[in-house]
């Protein structure tokens, strides 16, 4: 027995010192290299934590584009099956209970996460979804945790950017696209939306935010364990750029240039609104015909017109060109220049109409070639071409913007025989929209070039402002008397020259109509039925606070003039902007009071004297009724109401009632606009409509509209620019 016990003694201390001496030898001396299985094991990987990237506001901080993260959320089976067992339930109906919480806090339907809880036959993690945003993931992951179900698996799988504003402001915005590392990388989600274009590509840097980390510890199954004292690193999220664009101005803009695209038949038009006094961009916009059409986010992606697409600003340089010649006094204002054709060598340089002798305000007013062609010839080539460059042509405006054109503008040393005339009214050279409305802006402000800019700064969640943006005077371009002098000109271009059709009674616009051919590609020549419409002004004339570019690429023939497209889409805006409740520069009730008329009571007078009432109040009107109707029976609006003297009143005629009256046969009212006056009276005179004519050129507006029902000698006004 007590052998027995020796031995049994003598047998474990044996063992246990075989033992000892293994693991002494397997951790000490490493026989089998697997120290660096122990470190790998021990060493914990870094899982990058991805920052949210920066929201976009405009001036008045509503919100145009945000970020939603999406999570991808999968199952433990195994640990639903634990909770099963602990709380003695079937693995089916605890499946439907997790389920039915899916349902609860997330937009999957029930059944669906059913089915992916019920693929394949082993207790092993099941992905539900990658879709799952985070606040619907905060919901399941309380839920989870009160109930004490353990087995859901999270981790950051995308982001997307949303536009609460939709399509509003698209080509600014731009457009982002996702960066992702390879799936089968150690660096464990090296993932960040980038920008393509727009604010998104220009501002990435401050959009994007910093990446975190944290340290984790991964089992052999390549699952998350606990482990004491890691490090963590937080993302910093990315800054929220605030923009000086207004969204409402924004808004009036973009409509206003939609619903000129369907007026004018133009494939592409832009607009710019800027504030003269400090640069700040209130709106830019650029839109073509098929945008409409196509998916807003490929809108994003496409080219910011206002600040890429290149054209001839046609006679919209020549106030540009007359700046240096008031400057310098080569001219004074009752000085007569010649006007018609004037003949340069071999090239031959027209007006459209031969306006006799006129003085530098009627050059501007009525648009003349040869006029500006003289002026240009005492301002001298190094003269103009200096005063091209201090106003920003030839070079960007330092927008910092993603995609911006610097235009062109030929060196000095290669202006030819034909560069000076070919310049001064807008030929042979290219600007961008941007760069005419920041030229226009020095004219506004007394000289003073100011640094265009579209972001007012960037700020923190929070609110705390991290880099404040200010108006900037690049540098001061001309003297105030002769942007003052300038500014005359171009008001009287609205008051009696190619843009009458603009003049407001309550307030004064100065601006500039342009018309240019384009250029065809591959030759120094122009295309003969491809033209850009463009019109930049400003008001009001006395202090302005708003200058507007408008630009139309390629119109339809007979509306591809400044004055026939570019300019009516001016003036939309502008009231547009004056009809802002907040408006300062006019205020709501007196520019509604100055603009409008009271509707006159119609009803029971014969259709010849409703016309001779509406024409004398200026309205324009439809008459609608029954061809042998001769008395007004109705009106809309009605009587005593106040109406803008632009929007159309519709008058009903009948037929009579206690009183005899001849019965009138009547026709229907043509459409004259875009016609030549010579056409207008042609074809007025085969309808028997007399045509009471303001301005010349081609028809612009008419005072009865097309499709109405006239009579006989009845009287419609008719406006005409050239």
């Amino acid at each position: 027995m007590k052998s027995r016990y020796h031995f049994l003694v003598f047998f474990l201390g044996f063992v246990s010192i075989v033992w000892v001496v293994y693991l002494f030898s397997v951790q000490v001396l490493d026989p089998l290299q697997l120290s660096g299985s122990k470190f790998r094991r021990y060493i914990p990987s870094k899982e990058m934590l991805i920052p949210t990237r920066g929201a976009i506001y405009d001036f008045n901080g509503n919100m145009l584009v945000s970020s939603i993260s999406f999570y991808q959320v999968d199952i433990d089976r195994g640990e639903i099956h634990k909770w099963a067992e602990r709380n003695k339930m079937s693995l089916d109906s605890a499946y439907e209970e997790v389920a039915k919480l899916f349902g609860k806090y997330t937009s999957l339907e029930t059944s669906f996460v059913l089915g992916r809880l019920h693929l394949g036959k082993k207790l092993s993690s099941v992905q539900i979804s990658n879709k799952i945003k985070e606040s619907e993931l905060d919901g399941l992951i309380r839920e989870f945790d009160k109930r004490k179900i353990n087995g859901l698996l999270h981790n950051f799988s995308s982001m997307r950017r949303l536009y609460s504003q939709d399509r509003l402001a698209a080509r600014v915005l731009g457009a982002v696209k996702e960066v992702s590392a390879d799936e089968n990388s150690n660096t464990n989600s090296i993932y960040k939306l980038s920008g393509m274009c727009g604010i998104e590509a220009s501002f990435d840097k401050e959009l994007a935010g910093s990446y975190g980390w944290r340290e984790i510890v991964r089992d052999a199954n390549n699952e998350r364990v606990p482990y004491p004292n890691l490090k963590e690193k937080k993302p910093v999220n990315g800054y929220n750029v605030w923009l000086t664009i207004d969204s409402r101005v924004q808004e009036i803009v973009e409509q206003a240039l939609v619903n000129g695209l369907d007026a004018y038949g133009a494939k592409n038009a832009a607009a710019v609104v800027m504030d003269p006094n400090s640069g700040k961009i209130l709106a830019m916009s650029g839109v073509s015909a098929d945008d409409r059409d196509l998916d807003p986010n490929i809108v994003r992606s496409r080219p910011n017109i206002p600040i890429s697409f290149m054209f001839e600003p046609g006679s919209t340089m020549k106030p540009i060109t007359m700046l240096p010649a008031l400057e310098q006094k080569l001219i004074s204002s009752n000085e007569l220049f010649p006007s018609g054709t004037y003949q340069v060598g071999r090239r031959r340089i027209s007006d459209t109409h031969n306006y006799g002798m006129i003085n530098p305000r009627q050059i501007i007013a009525k648009s003349s070639n040869v006029g500006i062609a003289k002026i240009a010839e005492r301002v001298g080539s190094k003269r103009l071409y200096e005063k091209l460059i201090s106003l920003g042509f030839g070079q960007k405006t330092g927008l910092h913007m993603f995609g911006e054109s610097s235009g062109i503008l030929a060196k000095l040393d290669n202006w030819d025989g034909y560069s000076l005339h070919s310049i001064s009214f807008g030929q042979a050279i290219s600007v961008t929209a941007v760069q005419l409305a920041n030229a226009y802006c020095a004219v506004a402000n007394g000289g003073k070039l100011m640094k265009p800019y579209l972001v007012d700064s960037f700020r923190e969640d929070n609110g705390q402002i991290i880099e404040q943006f200010e108006p900037t005077v690049l540098q001061q371009v001309s003297t105030k008397a002769a942007t003052d002098t300038l500014r005359s000109y171009l008001q009287s271009v609205v008051d009696d020259g190619t843009a009458r059709n603009l003049k407001m009674s309550f307030i004064s616009i100065g601006g500039k109509t342009g018309t240019a051919q384009k250029k065809l590609e591959g030759s120094h020549g122009y295309a003969g039925d491809k033209y850009t419409s463009v019109f930049v002004g400003f008001f009001p004339v006395e202090k302005p606070e708003v200058v507007i570019c408008v630009l139309y690429d390629e119109p339809a023939g007979g509306l591809h003039y400044g004055s026939m497209s570019a300019a009516p889409t001016f003036k939309k805006i502008v009231e547009g902007i004056l009809f802002m409740p907040n408006c300062k520069i006019l205020p709501f009730n007196e520019r509604l009071m100055q603009n409008s008329l009271q509707m006159p009571d119609l009803k029971g007078q014969t259709i010849f004297r409703a016309e001779q009432i509406l024409n004398q109040y200026g309205f324009l009107y439809k008459i609608e009724g029954p061809d042998s109707a001769s008395v007004v029976i109705d009106q809309f609006p009605k009587p005593g109401v106040s109406v803008d003297r632009n929007h159309p009143i519709t008058v009903k005629i009948g037929k009579s009632h206690g009183k005899q009256l001849s019965v009138v046969n009547s026709g229907t009212m043509p459409d004259l606009k875009g016609l030549t006056l010579r056409k207008a009276l042609q074809i007025a005179g085969q309808y028997k409509v007399n045509l009471v004519i303001d301005g010349s050129g081609k028809v612009r507006k008419q005072s009865i509209l097309p499709g109405s029902r006239i009579v006989p000698g009845a009287s419609c006004t008719v406006e005409a620019t050239l």
